[in-house]
């Protein structure tokens, strides 16, 4: 039956088979407690990063049941045929989506869109490149939804040339492609504040506000720069009497200091004040003002407003002021510059309705193509989602995936090559002292490895647990090389900079004891023998300084350096060596004389025992409690099920690649070159050391002839 579920032993736990898309809907109806993950952070898997945000909904950098279930329950839902699911493709037939499904006929109708826009000659499929070429989707199309206007979106220059203004005087806003163009609200914003300018204006053409004709706007601007100067004139004239007049300011300028004398004339006056009230051209007029009086004055000549084109007294000005009184007025109601580059006519033009009409319609029409346009990421979604749902539960829902030694699982960040061996049991670490208290718990041998890629300042760099399963950890240190390479292909260099010890192999627990053990016995020697040559050098030493002291007239002589090997040295080496052999061989023989020879290897191997076989025991135990699922809970996995580590699954993570077919040379390149080198043995040094070694084989015989005699 289509529905029955079908389990396998994967890790030694019964897990669901996920072999086909028809399988997913298997995953709505089976408990979450069956499931071998529940929770993973994002970054413990490697897939296209988009895929993952869209299984994210919450954005919380963390993929949970709930997640994974809409995703799968929108996917079948959307999908009537399934097969793209089943073969990870990222081209989507558009005659597998469901059109009965609200939704599903939206994307259809989107990618329809997107083909047309794009110019695609297949029109029956559309790949996960054409969907994510958004700029070529959005540019070449007139409408993209956004309800956003640019002077390019129509052929008409006149309405260009009104989207222009409106965007020269309010502003505006970058649509899809990033184009600046105007919305709704700016339109509305133009249409209202320049109505209000424009009646502004006409008010402003009135005959009241127009004293002077069609000279009027040239001879208020004059009035309006000057008004405040001309009106602190006149204050300094009636204010002022005759001595202080003559006296002037008390304050002294520099002549000769240019910025003095400037800030003296900026904040001077417009003109020397008089007590006749009279500003005249022929009296000192401030050179800051002069130009603009002047002009001024014969303006106000030419228009009647006043007497001469020289001066200018209190009551004309007066005069002037009071038929501006109204224009002064009007002027104050202005609202804002945004429409000072606009004529009376280009804003009158502007405001038109049937204008304003058009540029509405472009707008509902650019809208109407939202639906399709927004849709546009919906369809990612849905390619996303038939090209790597399938294998993502196999990494989620069942670790199927985990297993498969002929390609990396979503879950595997790459592959370690380091001692000859390939590892690609691996997991990403954020905090290493908090991943290594929890990875002890899974008696997995792991190395952390620091990774570093690309130049400096630029390049990056993460940490990364390594497990080792199988083999040995013997030639596994702290600061060993070795290269990693991520699913993407790029090449890190990999270093160890810590270990969590552990069994790896039945083998290397069998080896351990005695390794140890040997490593303890050289350690003995070496202490043994480094006392002995100690005492030797001091007694050597007490004689010598005894018998300076018995002769003291002779001298000293200068100490010279004596060559690393000397005949004295070999000879003073020799004597020593014996005469601890030969003490060594006598203590032994004394000890060993009553006792029978199996006694003693009785004893030897009753003293292995006791050293080998409880570190044998925990080893095996160790070995035996392996565990994959704590190994991924340091890293913040929620796994259920609890799946061993087995001899056979370890050889799958860590392992040698075969030598390829090949032909194999026996003989040793180092032997062949050497040849090459004739030297003349050292028969003299090999004749003493024949003989040395005779000689402690004749005393070894005799001391054991002498125990068992």
């Amino acid at each position: 039956m289509k529905n029955t579920m079908r389990f396998r032993k994967i890790g030694g736990s019964s897990q669901l088979l996920l072999a086909k898309a028809e399988n997913l809907e298997q995953i709505l109806q089976l408990d979450e407690a069956h499931w071998a993950v529940n929770a993973m952070p994002l970054d413990a898997v490697i897939t296209d990063p988009e895929f993952l945000s869209f299984l994210d909904t919450d954005a919380n950098g963390r993929i949970r049941p709930t997640e994974l279930k809409e995703a799968i329950a929108w996917l079948i839902a959307i999908l009537k045929d399934y097969r793209g699911i089943d073969e990870g493709s990222d081209i989507l037939r558009l005659d597998a989506i469901n059109t009965a499904h609200p939704e599903g006929e939206v994307l259809r109708s989107a990618a329809e869109l997107v083909l047309r826009n794009l110019g695609a000659e297949n029109r029956e499929t559309l790949s996960l490149a054409q969907i994510r070429d958004t700029k070529t989707i959005i540019s070449v199309g007139s409408s993209n939804g956004d309800g956003i206007i640019t002077p390019a979106d129509t052929a008409d220059p006149e309405i260009a040339a009104s989207i222009t203004t409106v965007m020269t005087c309010c502003g505006t806003k970058p649509d899809l492609c990033g184009d600046p163009g105007i919305d709704e609200e700016i339109l509305d914003q133009f249409l209202r504040e320049g109505t209000l300018q424009l009646q502004w204006r006409k008010t402003g053409r009135e005959e009241a506000l127009n004293p002077f004709g069609g000279r009027t706007e040239e001879f208020y601007a004059l009035y309006k720069r000057l008004r405040e100067k001309i009106n602190e004139f006149f204050m300094f004239c009636s204010s002022m009497t005759e001595e202080d007049l003559r006296f002037g300011a008390t304050a002294k300028t520099d002549p000769l200091n240019a910025a003095e004398m400037q800030a003296f004339i900026d904040g001077a006056p417009m003109a020397m004040p008089h007590t006749n009230a009279v500003l005249s051209l022929q009296n000192w007029i401030n050179p800051n003002w002069r130009t603009p009086v002047k002009d001024f004055l014969a303006l106000g000549k030419e228009l009647g407003a006043s007497a001469d084109a020289g001066i200018l007294t209190e009551s004309e000005w007066n005069r002037i002021e009071a038929i501006f009184e109204a224009r002064v007025k009007w002027d104050t109601e202005k609202t804002g510059t945004k429409f000072d580059s606009l004529t009376f006519d280009q804003l009158e033009a502007s405001l038109s309705p049937e204008k304003a009409d058009v540029l509405k319609q472009m707008m509902e029409k650019d809208r109407a193509a939202s639906r399709e346009i927004s849709a546009c990421g919906q369809l990612r979604k849905l390619i996303l989602f038939q090209k790597y749902m399938l294998d993502f539960v196999n990494n989620f829902v069942s670790l199927d995936r985990l297993f498969d030694p002929h390609r990396l699982s979503l879950i595997q960040p790459g592959v370690l090559t380091m001692d000859g061996r390939r590892f690609t049991l691996a997991s990403l670490v954020t905090n290493l002292a908090e991943h290594k208290k929890i990875v002890q718990r899974s008696d997995i041998c792991v190395m952390y490895l620091e990774l570093s890629t690309g130049k400096a300042p630029d390049g990056r760099k993460m940490t990364l647990a390594v497990a080792i399963t199988s083999g040995t950890m013997r030639n596994i240190f702290v600061g060993k090389h070795g290269v990693y390479r991520t699913a993407d292909g790029r090449e890190w260099d990999a270093k160890v900079i810590d270990l969590v010890q552990q069994p790896v192999s039945f083998t290397e627990a069998l080896q351990m004891p005695f390794y140890r053990f040997g490593e303890f016995m050289g350690k003995q020697a070496d202490r043994f023998f480094s006392a002995k040559a100690q005492n030797v050098e001091t007694g050597i030493a007490k004689t010598v300084a005894d018998a300076a002291n018995a002769n003291p007239a002779v001298q000293p002589q200068q100490k010279q350096q004596t060559p690393a090997i000397s005949g004295s040295m070999m000879l003073m080496g020799g004597g020593v060596g014996l005469a601890a052999l030969g003490s060594s061989f006598a203590f032994i023989a004394n000890s060993l004389k009553n006792v029978s020879f199996w006694n003693v290897a009785a004893v030897f191997v009753g003293i292995v025992l006791i050293i080998s076989a409880p570190m044998m025991l925990v080893s095996i135990v160790k070995l035996q409690n392996r565990c994959i699922s704590d190994f991924f809970a340091a890293s913040g996995w929620a796994i259920n099920p609890k799946m061993r580590l087995s001899r056979k699954m370890g050889r799958l993570f860590t392992y040698r690649p075969a030598l390829p077919y090949s032909i194999f040379l026996k003989d040793d390149i180092v032997e062949f070159f050497s040849r090459d080198f004739n030297r003349k043995p050292r028969y003299g040094f090999l004749v003493m050391l024949y003989l040395i070694l005779l000689f402690c084989g004749l005393v070894a015989g005799y001391l054991l002839f002498q125990i068992y005699l």
